[in-house]
């Protein structure tokens, strides 16, 4: 990800969560607001549509773990590198990252919604994207993957206003 300023990379970065997030917000409304005109309903009975909710639903826990996991040894390793620029640029690739497998995650909920009207579906969806909007990379929280100290700190803290 390039970048000419800190304020220009958080941006970016906002762009691209903003954009991401709309696509499941896109299905979950149209799902809602054709509900009682056009149904996908798979033909499940009621312990199957359950199982089914609750082997998605460990699945995708399994898969929001290994990406929180990810993300902090990406940016251990990055605590190394020499430069505030460098730092953020290669963690803006690992937070890109997180973010299109957590926007694929809110995503599945409401995709399960649609194929089998199970309203479990509907709360992992309001729980997943929560999950997105925690997980959403602020200058506090780049700072604290970065570790960083000092006036770096006070650069991305501020977004690149303070030394102006």
């Amino acid at each position: 990800m390039k970048f000419n300023s800190v304020k220009e990379y958080f941006f970016r970065l906002n762009n691209a969560g903003y954009q991401l997030a709309m696509v499941p917000l896109i299905v979950f409304i149209f799902h809602y607001s054709t509900l009682h005109t056009f149904s996908l309903k798979l033909e499940l009975s009621e312990l199957s549509m359950y199982y089914l909710f609750m082997s998605s639903s460990m699945l995708l826990l399994i898969v929001l773990t290994v990406v929180h996991f990810y993300v902090q040894a990406a940016a251990r390793k990055l605590v190394k590198a020499i430069g505030l620029g460098l730092k953020l640029e290669r963690l803006g690739r690992v937070l890109l990252r997180r973010l299109v497998v957590l926007a694929l995650v809110v995503f599945l909920m409401p995709v399960g919604l649609v194929f089998t009207h199970h309203t479990g579906f509907a709360i992992g969806f309001v729980v997943a994207l929560l999950w997105y909007l925690v997980n959403w990379p602020t200058p506090a929280q780049v700072s604290n993957l970065l570790q960083l100290k000092g006036d770096e700190k006070e650069m991305v803290l501020s977004k690149g206003e303070a030394f102006k």
